[in-house]
């Protein structure tokens, strides 16, 4: 029981840095038009291609790597998806609370746009498109 509850603290602790990190990275770019293939630049092998220099080779087999383990983490993280909505959902609030209004419209732009690209890469990743 033990292990089970340190994975799911785990599982939590990693889903806070993603939407920490998405935030951050959302409000700094607010004013910047966003790069052409945004979702790669903000994945963990876009990420790892830009900070060390990866060639395509290395930064595809980063991203099959990670899309291989993708059925794994969703079963992790199934248990404590709730508990992952709300507290982004939550720091989205915050964040709108400390915005003026002309930047709340565009954040949840922001959003949306990332929820619509989400779900066309889901899509494609199940064989959706």
């Amino acid at each position: 029981m033990f292990a089970k509850s340190k994975i799911q603290a785990l599982g939590l602790l990693a889903a806070v840095a993603v939407a920490s990190f998405a935030a951050g990275a959302t409000i700094k770019r607010a004013d910047a038009a966003p790069p052409t293939d945004w979702r790669e630049r903000c994945s963990y092998s876009g990420m790892l291609k830009d900070r060390l220099g990866l060639t395509e080779v290395q930064r595809d087999s980063i991203r099959t790597l990670m899309r291989s383990r993708r059925p794994a983490m969703r079963t992790l993280m199934s248990p404590i998806q709730p508990q992952v909505d709300s507290l982004r959902t939550d720091i989205r609030d915050k964040v709108r609370a400390v915005l003026t209004a002309d930047q709340r419209v565009l954040y949840d732009s922001l959003l949306a746009h990332d929820r619509e690209e989400r779900r066309d890469s889901t899509a494609a990743t199940r064989g959706g498109l």
